[in-house]
């Protein structure tokens, strides 16, 4: 029995959990009603509390769903892109940022913002548990940069100082600070634009 019910259990956490996700990225977390959660997942609240405790734990799991499932498409998207036969640490950092602009691309046609920014605007002030976990999400993001960035500067031998935690953090914000202006201009290409202004900063940062 057992073996039967843990993958219905597991598509039934599924259907909450991406439903939950893009009725959070539509309308935002406090708009978003459970019974909207379960109408849209098409499963009951006995079978949403067999999953989850409370909305608020559905929350945390659809950023942790979120967090994971935006890691591993850009990893896929990152593998199908060509990379130079001598490509120095900072050609990572463009790679992944071009797999971040092919992702983007990708759901031009999906409906509502991004979950991390609508979700840290909506509850930074008023949750600290939530402010903690999305503060650990773009730490995250920063993470995929760090690395690289710190290679790509001991390679160079930069003489003047980079703060290259920073650094990361600062690419984190241009990408999410032009995906909500591409949106809300209805500009699609203003977030290639943009990551064509942060290549050419990050060599001038890095490269002497």
């Amino acid at each position: 029995m057992k073996a039967v019910t843990q993958p219905r259990a597991f598509e039934t956490r599924e259907k909450i959990l991406q439903a939950a996700a893009r009725l959070f990225a539509l309308k935002g977390y406090h708009d978003t009603k459970l019974d909207e959660v379960l109408g849209t997942a098409q499963v009951s609240k006995g079978a949403f509390f067999h999953q989850f405790r409370d909305r608020e734990d559905l929350g945390f799991a659809v950023l942790d769903w979120h967090m994971e499932k935006r890691r591993q498409l850009l990893d896929a998207i990152e593998q199908e892109l060509p990379l130079a036969k001598q490509a120095d640490p900072l050609q990572h950092v463009f790679r992944r940022l071009d797999a971040i602009q092919e992702m983007v691309h990708r759901r031009e046609n999906c409906k509502g913002g991004c979950i991390i920014g609508n979700m840290s605007m909506a509850l930074s002030d008023c949750h600290d548990g939530f402010r903690k976990r999305l503060a650990e999400c773009f730490d995250e993001m920063a993470q995929e940069f760090l690395p690289h960035l710190e290679a790509a500067a001991r390679q160079g031998r930069v003489t003047r100082r980079t703060n290259t935690s920073e650094l990361a953090r600062y690419v984190v914000t241009v990408i999410e600070g032009a995906i909500m202006q591409a949106r809300t201009l209805g500009d699609a290409k203003l977030l290639p634009r943009q990551l064509a202004y942060l290549k050419e900063h990050l060599k001038k940062c890095l490269v002497p």
